[in-house]
């Protein structure tokens, strides 16, 4: 009988050098495998930083230089000046024409219309005041002081008392503007201060006026002062009761030191303006005062001379071109 508990080790050699053979190659399959799967996370990877650096914003070179205007900032004289609401007014007061009789009488004619115009001594109307009885007597009824007749009140064959206005004038006088100006504005009010306006039936066409009186008073329910001015020049087409724009000068500041308003900014909560300093942009808090939208008053911050930015994507430390200057 065979001997079965004999081992046969050339057997077991050769099958054992068959399996590590195979087993030799599988792991270098598995080797080249994953260098494979490393080379493509790679190329993806760098391929995948290419297209953001791509796409992403270029960043300013700390050398590069920037084109921006500059305008030296100034000390002078800074005003503002408000739009207001104005209304055309007639300085002047109305005046009633009375008939010259002592009771009563019968109107036969009247000669006047609202609108026309009159002078001190024109008669208007005539009135009957003669009694039963009595001689037919007429009555003239003349106007005592010129105007512009806003009101007829009578009209033929009405009998009226000494008492019953025949007309109502409004007085010769010079037309005049009023406005409502308001508290804060006081401080900077003149009389004799000049002022311009338009009207609404004249879009386009200006007007000119001469503050003549501030009220001494304000109105408690809307903090406002009324003023009066008298109208300078032209008056052609202005009419009593024409709303109108009034353009004041409601602030003025003597030795102001101003910028223009481009040149202000805000950075992180403080104003600012940039100054060009030695070919470079120098970020400066500043204390801002009054701003007409065009020059801004400076209060702190800046001296007289200097040059501020008005133009230009800058920020502190750009290197800079002024390439025009204002003022």
């Amino acid at each position: 009988m065979p001997d079965d508990s004999r081992i046969d080790f050339s057997r077991l050699a050769a099958e054992g050098g068959r399996t590590s053979g195979f087993a030799k190659a599988m792991n270098l399959i598995l080797v080249l495998i994953c260098i494979a799967l490393a080379g493509l996370v790679a190329y993806n990877m760098l391929a995948g930083e290419g297209e953001a650096a791509e796409s992403a914003p270029q960043e300013t070179s700390a050398t590069q230089v920037v084109n921006v205007s500059v305008s030296p900032a100034s000390v002078g004289t800074f005003t503002k000046i408000s739009r207001l609401n104005g209304e055309i007014r007639r300085d002047g007061f109305d005046i009633a024409i009375l008939p010259d009789i002592t009771t009563t009488g019968t109107v036969t004619e009247v000669l006047i219309h609202e609108g026309d115009t009159v002078s001190a001594g024109d008669v208007v109307a005539y009135i009957d005041a003669s009694r039963p009885g009595s001689p037919y007597k007429i009555s003239p009824v003349i106007a005592k002081a010129g105007g512009t007749v806003i009101d007829v009140g009578v009209s033929a064959g009405q009998v009226i008392s000494s008492s019953t206005a025949v007309a109502t004038i409004a007085s010769n006088a010079d037309l005049v503007l009023e406005a409502a100006v308001p508290e804060k504005f006081l401080g900077s009010l003149r009389t004799g201060m000049t002022a311009s306006f338009e009207t609404v039936a004249y879009p386009g066409r200006t007007y000119t006026a001469r503050l003549a009186y501030i009220s001494p008073s304000i109105s408690t329910s809307s903090r406002t002062a009324d003023i009066k001015l008298d109208i300078d020049g032209d008056t052609d087409g202005l009419k009593t009761g024409m709303y109108v724009k009034l353009y004041l000068e409601t602030e003025r500041i003597e030795d102001a030191l101003m910028v223009p308003s481009a040149a202000l900014g805000e950075y992180i909560g403080d104003d600012v303006v940039y100054a060009a300093v030695d070919g470079k942009a120098v970020r400066k808090i500043v204390t801002p005062g009054s701003d007409n939208g065009t020059e801004a008053v400076i209060l702190g911050g800046l001296e007289p001379g200097e040059l501020v930015i008005t133009a230009g994507n800058i920020t502190d430390g750009t290197a800079i071109n002024p390439i025009s200057s204002q003022g």
